[in-house]
C-alpha cells in the first residue's frame, strides 16, 4: 500500500464530490442524477474498449458485491432523504465508518486513540455544519432507511479493497449499476425546457466529475488505504459539498456551519497527519 497515493485518491474524491451541488442548477431528480453519474463511465470506458481489447471483462464475485452494495446504499439514501430530508440522511451516511471499525475490533485489532478523537471531532463538526441541532423532527421511516444506507455504505467501504479487478473494469460495472438503478428516470423527465448549451456543459462536468473520475479516485484510495482510514477521510465529503454549495450556488453559510466545517477539516488534517506519520515509521 502507498499511503500518499491513497491520500491523493481521497483528494480526488473530495474535489469530484464538490460538484454535487450542480444537481440543483441542472434541476435533476435523484434518479436522473444517478443515471447521469453512471453514464460517463459507461460511455467513456465502453468506447475505449472498442480500441483496447480486454479493458472490460466480466465482473468477478467481489466486483458484483461492491456494485450491489453501492447501489443499495444509493437506494437507501434516496429513500431516507425523501422521508426526513438531507441533513440527517447525510449524517448517518458519514457514520458508515462505524462498520469497518466494528470489523477491526471483531478481529481483535487495536484502533489508535487518534482515530477516535478525530472521529468525534469530525462528527460534532458535521452535526454543526448540517445544523442537526436545529430542532428537526425525528422520523422512524427516515431513521430505518438511513440505517440501511449506513450499513450498506459501511460494507462497501469494508469490501471495496477486496475487489482486485482493474480499476477501469470496476468503474465500468459501477457505472452500469447506477444506470440500471436510475433508468426509471428516462420515463419521467419533465424538465426538457431547461436544456440548452449551458445545461449540457454543466451536465458533462457533473457526469464526468461525480461519475468516472470519482469512481476511479475511489478505487485508487481503496487499493492503498485501509477501510477505517477510508471511512474517516470520507467524513470530509460533507464539508466539501457545503463549501462548494456556498461557492457554486451562492448559498449563505451561518457562523455555526462555518465552525462545523472548520472542525471537520481540522479532524481530517489530524487523521491525515497521523496516517502519514504512521506510514513513515
Amino acid at each position: 500500500m502507498n499511503t500518499n497515493l491513497g491520500l491523493l485518491g481521497m483528494l480526488g474524491i473530495w474535489l469530484t464530490m464538490a460538484m454535487m451541488p450542480l444537481v440543483e442548477l441542472l434541476v435533476l431528480s435523484a434518479s436522473e442524477a444517478t443515471l447521469l453519474r453512471g453514464l460517463s463511465g459507461f460511455l467513456i470506458i465502453g468506447l475505449y474498449a472498442l480500441f483496447k481489447k480486454g479493458i472490460i471483462t466480466l465482473p468477478d464475485k467481489n466486483t458484483l458485491v461492491i456494485v450491489g452494495l453501492f447501489v443499495l446504499a444509493t437506494l437507501c439514501l434516496f429513500k431516507a432523504i425523501g422521508a426526513w430530508g438531507t441533513n440527517f440522511s447525510a449524517l448517518f451516511l458519514d457514520l458508515a465508518v462505524i462498520v469497518p471499525i466494528i470489523f477491526v475490533l471483531l478481529r481483535g485489532q487495536i484502533i489508535d486513540k487518534t482515530t477516535y478523537m478525530a472521529f468525534v471531532l469530525a462528527i460534532l463538526g458535521t452535526m454543526l455544519a448540517l445544523r442537526i441541532f436545529s430542532g428537526s423532527e425525528f422520523n422512524l421511516e427516515g431513521f430505518f432507511w438511513s440505517i440501511g444506507a449506513l450499513i450498506a455504505n459501511g460494507l462497501f467501504i469494508e469490501y471495496a479493497g477486496k475487489a482486485t479487478q482493474s480499476n477501469w473494469n470496476k468503474v465500468f460495472w459501477m457505472s452500469l449499476g447506477l444506470i440500471l438503478f436510475g433508468i426509471g428516470s428516462l420515463f419521467g423527465i419533465d424538465n426538457l425546457d431547461v436544456i440548452d448549451m449551458e445545461w449540457i456543459a454543466l451536465a458533462l462536468v457533473f457526469s464526468i466529475a461525480t461519475g468516472v473520475l470519482n469512481f476511479y479516485c475511489a478505487f485508487v484510495a481503496f487499493a492503498n488505504l485501509k477501510p477505517v482510514a477510508i471511512g474517516m477521510l470520507l467524513l470530509l465529503v460533507t464539508p466539501a459539498i457545503i463549501l462548494s454549495s456556498y461557492l457554486i450556488l451562492d448559498k449563505s453559510m451561518g457562523i455555526d456551519q462555518l465552525i462545523g466545517v472548520i472542525m471537520t477539516l481540522v479532524a481530517g488534517f489530524i487523521f491525515g497527519h497521523f496516517l502519514r506519520r504512521q506510514n513513515a515509521t
